[in-house]
């Protein structure tokens, strides 16, 4: 059984010019030597020039498209390399997205049980002032000279408009108990509002920045910007239509009392310090 030959490769088209190059000359003494027509040889060398030099000119061109081809080969290389490395850092920034995703679900969960701590407290307050309240209306009524007392040392003071101020007046043991740091930060500003802050259109405002020293101050402490925040939303909430925030023009918090609300504080403020009253759960004593 013979052997199977595998088929030689083809020649590259540079290699195929330099046959023709050299098969030129010996077609032409054979055309000499069979005593050929010299038109005929003439013409038989012309198209053999020819055809070498479409040949090489074919060779070129490969050559250069083989180049180019690399070329190419190099650029999508790169371009894949980019494209790998630009889906790697968008999966990884969406990884991250869907993070901060999680993390904000889980502040707002956690900050809507905080208000709802929060609001909490403050009706177990707003319910222990109504108590007081209630207690120094039964004191006043069944004791004459207590009521007349009591009218004569705070005179001018008016009862309480907004949840702030029956916070302001709350005596210091139910504060303690029932109100959270924050909450006691925010009755702290609000009992000498007038010395914290500034005259505006609208009434007298503080800047959050303001109210971060004023508070940082008032413990000789640290105080962080959430803390802030947590006071001006007592504010607030507590206020009522007597406080409003407010946003200045460089996106500061600005937190905004009425006039008739400072003056109603200072009024009371003025009064007990003045006749040394204060507010406890079985009424005013002075």
């Amino acid at each position: 059984m013979s052997e199977s030959t595998q088929p030689k490769p083809p020649m590259s088209l540079d290699e195929a010019a330099t046959v023709l190059d050299d098969l030129l000359p010996m077609l032409t003494e054979v055309a000499t030597a069979a005593d050929m027509p010299t038109a005929v040889c003439d013409r038989f060398e012309r198209l053999t020039e020819t055809l070498i030099v479409t040949v090489q000119g074919h060779a070129d061109r490969f050559e250069e498209l083989e180049a180019e081809n690399e070329d190419l080969k190099s650029t999508v290389t790169t371009i894949q390399t980019r494209l790998d490395e630009s889906t790697a850092h968008v999966e990884t920034l969406e990884s991250e997205l869907a993070d901060l995703r999680a993390e904000l679900q889980q502040e707002r969960e956690t900050r809507a049980k905080e208000d709802a701590e929060d609001r909490k407290r403050i009706h177990e307050v707003e319910t222990q002032v109504e108590e007081a309240s209630d207690d120094s209306t039964i004191n006043s009524s069944t004791d004459p000279d207590t009521e007349s007392d009591t009218e004569a040392t705070t005179p001018g003071v008016r009862p309480p408009e907004v949840p702030l101020e029956e916070v302001i007046r709350v005596p210091e043991h139910l504060v303690e108990e029932h109100l959270t740091a924050n909450q006691r930060r925010a009755r702290f500003v609000a009992k000498d509002v007038a010395a914290y802050t500034r005259s505006v259109p609208a009434g007298r405002a503080i800047r959050s920045s303001q109210l971060r020293q004023v508070l940082s101050a008032g413990e000789d402490g640290q105080i962080y910007t959430e803390t802030v925040s947590r006071v001006i939303r007592f504010l607030d909430d507590l206020g009522g239509d007597a406080v409003t925030v407010k946003e200045s023009r460089r996106g500061e918090r600005v937190v905004v009392f009425t006039e008739a609300f400072v003056e109603r504080v200072q009024t009371y403020q003025h009064a007990a310090e003045t006749n040394h009253t204060v507010v406890t759960d079985h009424g005013v004593r002075g």
